[in-house]
């Protein structure tokens, strides 16, 4: 596995373009793995905005399951400098605590009603909460410590049939502690990442040992 940091110039018009629409983003990470199966490349990432009115270079980490290139989007001058990559395979120990941090898309699809088959987006404190809960048992973890806030809708675009659609995203950061419950089902969920939307930056679980 590869975890690339790359910090991004807000000045260029391309990248701000790119920040307020995922869709474009998504495209623009995937085509530096030209030739390699999306499946294959198991891309991951997080946009790490900070203060909007002090233009400071912004900070996106990455994962990935095959070795990065990102040496192009330097060069178009996307990137202030050269990314950083460092390959690492995670081992996990049951009983392992850690200090996690997750942007997700907490949603759940409908069964019945008004949105049946659809994947609805989940709004109360509540339901929040309670999705990460349930995503824990199945990913082979138990929450410790958990905080969370409402980051609020991320809109994107894309051309479909000739139609522009605008996709909605509710984004939720949660930050607290875990312990690691089953190893093996917590590295498929870390290399898979969490919940649904990972196209538009949700997903990526870091991980900092408690």
């Amino acid at each position: 596995m590869y975890l690339s940091k790359l910090l991004f110039d807000p000045l260029k018009r391309q990248v701000r373009k790119e920040l307020a629409n995922r869709y474009e983003l998504h495209r623009t990470l995937y085509a530096q793995f030209d030739g390699i199966n999306k499946s294959d490349v198991g891309l991951l990432y997080r946009v790490e905005m900070g203060n909007p009115n002090q233009m400071e270079p912004i900070l996106m980490l990455v994962q990935t399951q095959v070795e990065p290139d990102w040496q192009a989007m330097f060069e178009q001058g996307l990137l202030v400098e050269n990314a950083a990559v460092k390959q690492y395979q995670p081992v996990f120990t049951d009983g392992d605590i850690y200090h996690f941090k997750l942007l997700a898309n907490p949603t759940v699809r409908r069964k019945d009603g008004d949105y049946a088959g659809k994947r609805v987006a989940l709004l109360t404190e509540e339901e929040q909460v309670g999705w990460l809960q349930r995503k824990a048992r199945d990913s082979g973890f138990e929450l410790l410590q958990l905080s969370h806030s409402d980051q609020g809708k991320l809109l994107s675009r894309k051309i479909a049939d000739g139609a522009e659609m605008t996709l909605t995203h509710q984004a939720v950061l949660y930050v607290g502690a875990l312990a690691v419950r089953d190893n093996t089902a917590f590295l498929q969920a870390y290399k898979k990442g969490i919940g649904s939307g990972k196209a538009f930056g949700f997903g990526l679980l870091s991980l900092a040992r408690a």
